[in-house]
């Protein structure tokens, strides 16, 4: 591990005392196992079965380790409208989160477009980051055919009118692809305990270890957090409350060149005040999706919300009272700071200078959740057209 002491001083200045103490008891109890007692990794195998000898294998590749996740992302096939599990209908399809004939195509060239999302090769040849619209753009295995036709149909096959109802499916997408990627991210961690620290001296697999118990704790709360959200829409849907949600929808007078279907949970304002995360790990984190659509062929994204989620209810009212030009700047900004399941024009991405492109990579690379970072001009400057109109849908 190259410069390990810089990373245990890094790892280190994550931990909370309650994580010292426990890491300083782990380094103990790891000092002191034996053959066949139980392995101090927490695995529940024996210490003779486990961490005895992983030190002799062979260390995994960052290339061989992001295929072994993506497998584990790509495997998972399930509908994920169980509210209504009785009219599944197999097969599962590979679902697009973000509409593919009005959005996606619209933005296509030669029918594909950019992405960052799981890229290995950085972005300096097109062919880095270019990605099909017809079976890979976008695709999840999160919808049964029935449930993929039925609760989209209204926006997948009209055009989209700002209803409660048309907001609601836009964000369901949002959020059920949040579902499914934290799902898959809980086994990709447990891939991670059992598989990272092949090669690696004990000193090193221990902070490893503790490293990933953080990542652990903090994928399955969140998916707690996502799954509650996910059952209040689905609550929504079935008492046909669509008023539970809050919405704002962004009409630009310029053709799509970014789109997007995430769910977001900023810790944050714009003014850099923390809003979440405030020192308790096991406290419920509220989120907001932001999906795409169009207007009359103009690019349109749709911003929602639980009312009952005051931090992100007064997050945007603050964004929103800053006007169009401010809306505009933190819309496109954030797409790229937030969100992984985010596609690109490739002739838009071309015209850009090359230094804002290392700078908007940098940003979709980065973790930014847990930053504070400013709204500014960097990707709305580089998109055509204005706000014309923010609708918000009580």
């Amino acid at each position: 591990m190259d410069d390990f002491s810089e990373i245990l001083r890094n790892v280190m200045s994550r931990f909370d005392e309650e994580t010292k103490n426990r890491f300083i008891h782990t380094i103990i109890q790891a000092s002191q196992t034996g053959h066949y007692e139980v392995c101090w990794c927490q695995s529940g195998k024996l210490y003779k079965d486990c961490h005895l000898e992983r030190h002799k294998h062979r260390k995994m590749t960052e290339g061989e380790r992001r295929k072994h996740i993506s497998k584990i992302f790509d495997r998972k096939k399930y509908c994920s409208a169980v509210f209504d599990s009785k009219n599944c209908k197999l097969p599962i399809k590979g679902a697009h989160t973000i509409q593919r004939a009005r959005v996606l195509s619209s933005m296509a060239k030669d029918g594909h477009v950019g992405t960052f999302y799981r890229n290995l090769k950085g972005f300096e040849q097109l062919d880095d980051i270019k990605i099909g619209i017809k079976k890979e753009a976008s695709i999840f295995y999160g919808f049964c055919e029935y449930h993929d036709t039925e609760l989209f149909k209204e926006i997948e096959l009209k055009e989209f009118i700002a209803t409660p109802e048309n907001c609601w499916a836009s964000s369901y997408r949002a959020v059920c692809h949040e579902y499914y990627q934290k799902n898959a991210a809980k086994e990709a961690v447990l891939w991670k305990l059992e598989n990272l620290d092949k090669g690696y001296e004990l000193s090193e697999q221990l902070i490893l270890q503790e490293d990933l118990r953080l990542q652990e704790r903090d994928v399955f709360k969140g998916f707690e957090d996502i799954s509650s959200i996910k059952n209040k829409y689905e609550q929504a849907r079935i008492q046909c409350k669509y008023d539970l949600l809050s919405s704002y929808v962004i009409v630009l007078d310029g053709p799509l060149c970014l789109s997007v279907s995430a769910s977001m949970s900023p810790y944050y304002d714009i003014t850099g005040r923390n809003i979440q995360n405030l020192g308790d790990s096991m406290c419920f984190f509220q989120h907001f999706s932001l999906s795409t659509v169009t207007v009359n062929g103009c690019a349109a994204y749709v911003v929602s919300y639980l009312k009952e989620h005051g931090v992100i209810e007064k997050y945007l009212r603050e964004v929103f009272e800053k006007g169009p030009g401010f809306v505009k700047s933190w819309l496109t900004k954030c797409i790229f700071a937030y969100a992984e399941n985010t596609f690109f024009n490739l002739d838009w991405w071309s015209n850009i200078e090359d230094d804002k492109k290392t700078q908007i990579y940098n940003l979709s690379m980065s973790e930014n959740y847990t930053v504070h970072f400013e709204i500014d001009e960097l990707v709305s400057s580089e998109v055509t057209g204005s706000i014309v109109s923010i609708e918000h849908i009580l």
